[in-house]
């Protein structure tokens, strides 16, 4: 019996195993000085270290999430100089061959090789005497790395019928590429049900089987059923939920925002300017995402905004009903505007001009 049971355990202990994520990064960089290479993600908090000797290192790092992430590296020598690796693809940006990029995937084993070199200065900008820009470290790594590395990196910058079709064509490529299946789902909204549909019906392996995979696949699925005109109740300014949009106004200008977007706050004096001038028959209404309403608060009473102000985020369960029906996807500032049917006559992300807003509004 007591045979037994270390049997099952053992297999127990070898499942746990199995069942870990872990990444090495192995690193030969010959003219490194030595320091500390630190692992860390996109946005440059660190997750792992390790020491540099004569410019060789292995970092291991086990994962506890079971998706593959987006992840870099830098380097900090003993004189405290701060060295940024970026890695040269396959693929294009801007029509532009060879684009780099200082994130990879990772991939269960990564290799750094080659000697780096240093960038030339960007014209009209100076990094500080102890940041360097580095490039020409050679990269080995897996098969999510490898479809990353030959997908364009402005793919997703404009959703049309060439770029719908160009997609289906990698995803067919590589239907095992969670890059494509993070960058539709971070764009879904900006595709039609049926296009997100044709997209997950192409992706095969593993993949499907991921939170990230169906979770789409649930969302999108509700999409099918969205109507146009059955818009939930938010907060407004006053704690009361309430109706979004105002039926008496032939055309609606809904503009998404949040306290701590600096090119969201930048946008309001043109809004301001653009809300005086307006027509009678257009209503203005914001939508915070914030999730501090206390800075929203604040943020009103700087900015003085005198259209209707809603805040809403993603703790709200009708944050989902407002992401189908205004086809957000999160990025902001966001301005959508829609008919007296409440459907939506167009969209567009990013800071305004003064002349571009006033065509959004009066051309459609």
């Amino acid at each position: 019996m007591k045979n037994i049971f270390f049997v099952i355990i053992s297999i127990l202990t070898i499942s746990c195993k199995n069942d870990e994520k872990q990444t090495v990064i192995n690193g030969n960089i010959p003219n490194l000085p030595d320091g500390i290479m630190y692992l860390s993600n996109p946005e440059g908090d660190k997750i792992d270290s390790a020491k540099t000797i004569k410019g060789v290192f292995t970092i291991t790092h086990k994962w506890n999430e079971k998706e593959p992430k987006y992840i870099k590296v830098n380097h900090i020598d003993k004189k405290g100089i701060l060295r940024f690796f970026s890695f040269t693809t396959n693929a294009k940006y801007k029509g532009t061959p060879g684009w780099s990029t200082d994130v990879f995937y990772s991939d269960t084993i990564i290799s750094l090789h080659g000697k780096f070199k240093e960038n030339p200065p960007i014209k009209g900008y100076k990094l500080p005497y102890n940041i360097k820009d580095l490039s020409g470290v050679a990269i080995k790594a897996g098969r999510q790395t490898e479809a990353y590395y030959n997908i364009d990196g402005d793919l997703f910058d404009k959703i049309d019928g060439e770029m719908i079709q160009t997609v289906k064509e990698k995803i067919n490529k590589y239907p095992y590429s969670y890059h494509l299946l993070y960058q539709i789902n971070d764009n879904k909204n900006s595709f039609s049900p049926k296009q997100v549909d044709e997209y997950l019906k192409l992706f095969k392996g593993d993949i499907i089987q991921s939170d990230t995979y169906k979770k789409l696949l649930a969302y999108n699925q509700k999409r099918f059923t969205v109507k146009s005109n059955d818009l939930p109740l938010i907060e407004d300014t006053n704690g009361k939920k309430t109706k979004i949009l105002d039926s008496k106004y032939k055309k609606h200008l809904v503009v998404f925002w949040a306290s701590w977007c600096g090119p969201c706050r930048q946008e309001i004096p043109l809004l301001k300017k653009i809300y005086n001038n307006k027509n009678e028959s257009l209503e203005f209404v914001s939508i915070s995402i914030d999730e501090d309403k206390k800075a929203w608060k604040k943020a009103l009473n700087e900015e003085q905004m005198e259209w209707t102000q809603f805040i809403v985020n993603n703790k709200d369960p009708n944050y989902e009903k407002i992401q189908m029906h205004f086809r957000l996807n999160g990025a902001i500032p966001y301005t959508v505007l829609v008919d007296k049917n409440f459907k939506i006559l167009k969209s567009t992300v990013g800071l305004s001009s003064e002349k571009d807003l006033q065509s959004f509004i009066e051309n459609n």
